[in-house]
């Protein structure tokens, strides 16, 4: 990050942000002073009668998890204990009382444990990312909810120990596990849990309140929380995961003289950021679906710890959260899978089950005891341990609702721009198409967004046809990380060369592409034609000063669609169409007609894409410089896959049309 990055970044802040900034930098100069240089930390006050650790779980309620459920996790914490935990795209083998906290075991280089944690950082050889996950202690909760499934202190002994090693290994202030808040957040989360699913173990309290070292650290993690919270442009999923992080400890280890005031903000900026960050029609703003996830978890275990603890959180909260999961349930596809928008790095608020487990299965089972089932309401296996917890306390603290089972299934979020048409093909396969004809992101640098103004996926039976490519890694090459968030990335057009919105860092746009949905229609399915058509104004900054309108429309009684574009510019300009495939799709290009075939376990299918005779077609996989044909099925993965790419030169005003035919 040179002096360019943080003028652009300036220019992305209001005048009050930039002096918050500056005090964010006077706190973090002072503390060097104060408490690094020192090894010194600010004293924790305990209470003179400290309330007694309260696990809140139902008896009996361990036995009721189904069997599948219990089997995932129990071998999970299994391989645990041999050192095993998956992370990203890797497997860590080291994990045990001398694991190291400051590895990157994807480059095997380490960042330094005892430098200050608000030093800047050059440009160093590991990625934070694989640094900072362990340190979430998802697999510490894990393997403390193997123990409260079997009652066995092998896992309780682990957990209890991966906790003791952190606190010895990351004095205050010391390394890079305290620079990020959203770190702290998500640590103090899965700290409570896995105290609680540890209550039955009869070591818990002498290895929690009873531990000095664990209280300064639960002390010093909430004290840092407290005095720096993200604000101004960055005030987005990190802002609500560093109050739910505190709430939640504040509600269950109430222990210190500051826990009633920790409490009072972390309430206050819950329950004006939650419902502030979601739409009225219950999208996450960031309009990135893991973080509508990962936000959504935050809430639900901040919302359900106050019900615990007698501290309930305003009403304002539980309706985001109930159309939070409203909005995942009727948006998502039959398989349960919601519209792949946006930036995801699969993290999690918490971790109780075995890693592979689905979260969105998870959090749909979550929503259907808050909201009632709808009859449209996706459904899976069994409950994924977390939401049978979640469920439990649903019910016990009386949030449970019944709803209506006949209620309309949402089909369109005007306010996020997002439409799903949605049919079958003859033989009863689901056949899934997202618009989006919305927002960038959220607040002024929409620093998950990715420039995809009107690009659209295509699902059939669950299989994904036409993919959104994904995230692949934050930390990689600048040109992977442009590549993934790049217009050429999307099923969409580019023109001039150019994204539709101008990026100026890796989580920083400075010009957004002004998209908005026009119109909507025939999205009920007995309509025989659905149809929805948007524009955006991202390409009026290029000399042509264009405009991109396209219209999509669904003939359910054809099972085809028409892509219709629209430039209305002043002069000829270069312009790039593609379709992305899923990397299952087998494709076949003839001149301008493509043929996509599939046989997976989610069905077979066959498709013929008729594509604008005006461009230039070519079937491009796995080009590397620049980047194009790739596919990111999670975070720091990466798989070639085959993307139609048609280029030419429109006219002043030009008009394109594609249509694409499913058969089963």
């Amino acid at each position: 990050m040179d002096f360019r990055w943080y003028l652009k970044r300036a220019r992305a802040m209001s005048a009050q942000e930039i002096v918050l900034r500056f005090r964010d930098a006077g706190l973090e100069y002072r503390w060097r002073r104060r408490f690094f240089r020192r090894q010194a930390a600010p004293e924790a006050r305990i209470l003179a009668d400290p309330p007694s650790f309260r696990s809140g779980l139902p008896y009996g309620l361990a036995e009721a998890v189904d069997a599948p459920v219990r089997a995932r996790v129990i071998a999970s914490a299994d391989r645990l204990l041999a050192g095993q935990w998956p992370q990203f795209s890797i497997e860590r083998k080291d994990l045990g009382t001398s694991v190291d906290w400051h590895l990157d075991a994807r480059h095997g280089a380490r960042a330094h444990a005892d430098s200050y944690s608000f030093a800047r950082r050059g440009a160093g050889t590991f990625d934070i990312k694989y640094v900072w996950e362990l340190s979430r202690h998802h697999h510490t909760t894990v393997c403390a909810a193997a123990y409260w499934l079997t009652g066995d202190e092998k896992y309780a002994v682990f957990a209890a120990d991966q906790i003791a090693s952190w606190c010895r290994a990351n004095p205050f202030l010391h390394g890079v596990h305290w620079q990020s808040g959203i770190e702290i957040g998500v640590r103090l989360i899965s700290f409570v849990w896995a105290r609680r699913l540890l209550s039955g173990w009869s070591g818990a309290a002498a290895a929690f309140e009873g531990n000095p070292l664990f209280l300064q650290r639960l002390h010093e993690h909430q004290w840092l929380l407290s005095r720096r919270f993200s604000h101004g442009s960055s005030a987005n999923n990190h802002l609500i995961l560093e109050a739910a992080g505190l709430f939640v400890a504040a509600c269950a280890m109430p222990w210190f003289e500051e826990t009633k005031s920790w409490r009072e903000k972390a309430t206050h900026i819950l329950e004006r950021e939650v419902p502030r960050q979601t739409f009225a029609s219950g999208l996450n703003r960031e309009l990135a679906s893991e973080y509508h996830g990962f936000v959504l978890e935050a809430a639900l275990a901040a919302a359900l710890e106050g019900d615990l603890a007698g501290r309930p959180l305003a009403e304002n909260v539980w309706s985001a959260i109930r159309r939070m999961c409203e909005a995942l349930a009727a948006l998502a596809d039959c398989a349960g899978q919601p519209p792949r928008q946006g930036d995801g790095d699969d993290a999690h608020a918490l971790l109780l089950d075995a890693p592979d487990y689905d979260r969105w299965a998870d959090l749909l089972a979550t929503g259907a005891a808050l909201s009632g089932e709808a009859c449209w309401w996706p459904r899976g296996g069994p409950a994924p341990l977390r939401s049978t917890i979640q469920q439990s306390l649903i019910r016990a603290s009386g949030r449970a609702m019944e709803g209506d089972r006949q209620r309309p299934r949402m089909a369109l979020a005007r306010d996020a721009g997002l439409v799903i048409l949605r049919g079958a093909t003859p033989a009863g396969q689901e056949i899934y198409c997202a618009f989006d004809a919305g927002p960038l992101g959220y607040l002024s640098i929409a620093a998950h967004g990715h420039a995809d103004a009107l690009s659209f996926e295509l699902r059939v039976g669950s299989q994904p046809v036409l993919v959104d490519p994904g995230t692949y890694n934050y930390h990689a090459a600048s040109e992977w990380r442009g590549y993934f968030r790049s217009t050429a990335a999307h099923n969409t057009l580019e023109l001039a060369g150019c994204d539709q919105s101008v990026s100026g860092g890796a989580f920083l746009w400075t010009d957004h592409a002004g998209a908005r949905l026009l119109d909507a229609s025939g999205l009920d399915e007995p309509s025989r034609k659905a149809m929805a058509l948007g524009e955006h104004e991202g390409y009026l900054r290029i000399p042509a000063r264009a405009l991109h309108r396209r219209r999509i429309t669904f003939d359910r009684s054809a099972s085809s669609f028409v892509i219709e574009d629209e430039i209305e510019a002043r002069h000829p300009v270069a312009c790039r169409m593609m379709f992305h495939m899923h990397p299952d799709i087998v494709c076949v290009l003839n001149g301008a007609r493509a043929e996509l075939r599939w046989n997976t376990q989610a069905g077979a299918g066959r498709a013929v894409i008729d594509l604008p005779p005006d461009l230039d077609w070519a079937l491009v996989r796995g080009e590397e410089s620049p980047p194009l044909g790739w596919y990111s099925p999670s975070y720091d993965r990466l798989m070639p896959t085959g993307v139609l790419v048609g280029s030419g030169r429109s006219g002043a005003d030009a008009k394109l049309s594609a249509s694409i035919h499913i058969s089963d």
